[in-house]
C-alpha cells in the first residue's frame, strides 16, 4: 500500500510540479522585479 501510494504520487509530481515550478519561478521573478522597481522609484 505504502509503495504503491509512492508510487503514484512520484507520477504525479513529475507530470505536474515541472511545469508548476516553472511558473511559479517566472510568477516570483515578475512579482520581485515589481516589487524592487516600485520600491526603487517611489
Amino acid at each position: 500500500m505504502n509503495a504503491l501510494t509512492d508510487a503514484a504520487v512520484l507520477a504525479t509530481e513529475t507530470e505536474l510540479p515541472m511545469n508548476l515550478v516553472g511558473w511559479g519561478a517566472l510568477a516570483l521573478g515578475l512579482f520581485v522585479v515589481v516589487v524592487w522597481t516600485l520600491y526603487l522609484y517611489r
